[in-house]
């Protein structure tokens, strides 16, 4: 039995988001100074315009008479500036001179070292970002986004329980605000925890019930509990709500997929394809539904382009296969399979696939070295001992292949091909009570087996139960005028 690989989405997205600083505390603090000049300045140092803040706090920052706060507010004003012009590097410089040039109240600096920590982040110096919010929180405990920050960081280093043990700090300190709920349930679901990610997603959405994103991660939530038709509906909810995002598309797409829903949910993905061409994961996943439909053709199309896209697409390569292998291509299968097996030597599933591609070919030996090495990388892959054992059988190893066939039929007693495969086996080993035995538990299974019959007649044949043999000879006639 061939295995296919499907698609599990399950992102995260950046829960970090800058803190708002600067303007209002410039303008509290301009009564301090008179002047005309300088009511321009600091009119422009507390603008909302980019460029005009880096202008207006640039000349108080240069005038050796202004006071020192607020070259201060302008150190923060303008570092802010910086960074939201993608400058991180001069806003760092700008923050940190701020830090430096005078004390400032904890509440305040602790917004600095927030901002300071998104930089750093953005950089990738997750250890100067850390340090940075740690910093931010022992100013000013009550900084709820130095909580949510931090938790960020914590997560991109597998730091699970101390990112939610933030986030719960923040839920306390603000806990009517949705974004955080939203955040610590996509950890709950980034961890397993389905339930409570659940709870606070349900949160976040009755708190804003337009966020697409809480909506969309609910979604995943109840797709891994196997609940599609939930499921579905959230993602439903925000494909509207995000009627231009390919991703919303797409995971409206995987719900349906889940669903068993192949024609609409091709249909969503084929609109997530149209906004967004380049994604690999998009396309593949249509074709696994063209594939689950058995259109291998469109399927086979789909998976080549998401290999074009994307060249070490694992999944892409093995349901090319799988399809290859519906489509009796057999080098095309294990053309594929050996591609997945070079990107994963440990993907099981590959080696099982393409040894029933070697053994469609009649190439015993290469068939039965991919079954033995399934057998080693899973010795619970039941479908690798009973394609084994039909092969040791083909090559007289009679009492191999009715070892497998026990490991088999033990983990599935009703299992009729094994039984019939043993009784077999047995067979050519002269065991004739034994084959009789697997035979007649095949055809109650299967009574419609003409070769279970005609197998079985010839069991008989062997004791001399000629009477025996002749009826089982003429039921398999009945059922296959071919069997001979």
């Amino acid at each position: 039995m061939t295995k296919s690989v499907s698609l599990t989405i399950g992102c995260l997205g950046l829960i970090a988001s800058a803190y708002v600083c600067a303007a209002s505390l410039a303008r509290a603090q301009t009564t301090t100074i008179s002047g005309a000049a300088d009511n321009l300045d600091r009119r422009q140092c507390s603008s909302s315009d980019t460029a005009e803040v880096i202008v207006g706090c640039s000349r108080i920052i240069r005038d050796p008479g202004q006071l020192t706060e607020l070259k201060v507010l302008a150190l923060q004003n303008r570092g802010f500036a910086y960074q939201q012009g993608g400058h991180a590097d001069l806003a760092a410089a700008d923050y940190s001179s701020a830090l430096a040039l005078a004390p400032r109240d904890d509440a305040v600096n602790g917004r600095i070292y927030v901002n300071l920590g998104l930089i750093y982040a953005q950089k990738g110096d997750q250890t100067r970002a850390l340090a940075d919010y740690s910093q931010a929180i022992r100013l000013n405990p009550g900084l709820v986004s130095a909580y949510v920050n931090r938790a960020a960081i914590f997560i991109a280093q597998s730091e699970n329980t101390r990112a939610i043990a933030d986030l719960n700090q923040a839920v306390r300190l603000k806990p009517r605000d949705p974004a955080t709920y939203e955040s610590r349930g996509e950890i709950y679901l980034l961890v397993g925890d389905r339930e409570r990610a659940i709870v606070d997603l349900t949160q976040s959405i009755s708190l804003n019930p337009s966020d697409a994103a809480a909506w969309r991660y609910r979604s995943l939530a109840y797709r891994a509990k196997g609940q599609a038709a939930k499921a579905t509906a959230d993602a439903a909810e925000a494909a509207r709500l995000e009627p231009n995002s390919g991703g919303a598309h797409q995971n409206l797409g995987l719900s349906l997929q889940a669903a068993g829903e192949s024609e609409q949910a091709i249909a969503e993905f084929g609109k997530a394809i149209e906004l967004n061409p380049q994604d690999a994961q998009t396309v593949k996943a249509r074709g696994d539904s063209y594939l689950a439909q058995g259109d291998r053709d469109r399927a086979i199309a789909d998976f080549s382009q998401a290999i074009r896209l994307d060249a070490k697409m694992i999944t892409a390569y093995n349901n090319r296969g799988v399809a290859y292998l519906g489509e009796s291509d057999w080098d095309g299968a294990i053309a594929d399979f050996t591609t997945v097996i070079a990107l994963a030597p440990d993907q099981s599933s590959a080696y099982l696939n393409r040894g029933e591609a070697f053994a469609s070919k009649h190439d015993r030996v290469h068939a039965l070295a991919d079954f033995n090495q399934t057998i080693q990388i899973d010795p619970s892959a039941v479908e690798a001992y009973r394609q084994r054992a039909f092969l040791r059988e083909q090559a007289g190893n009679g009492r191999g292949a009715t070892a497998d066939y026990d490991l088999v039929i033990s983990r599935n007693p009703a299992d009729a091909e094994s039984l019939r495969g043993r009784g077999v086996a047995r067979l050519h080993q002269h065991e004739w009570n034994g084959a009789i035995v697997d035979l007649t538990a095949a055809i109650a299974i299967n009574p419609k087996d003409a070769l279970a019959y005609r197998f079985r007649s010839l069991a008989y044949a062997g004791k001399n139960d000629n009477k025996h043999a002749l009826d089982d000879d003429a039921m398999a006639l009945r059922l296959d005028p071919g069997a001979r």
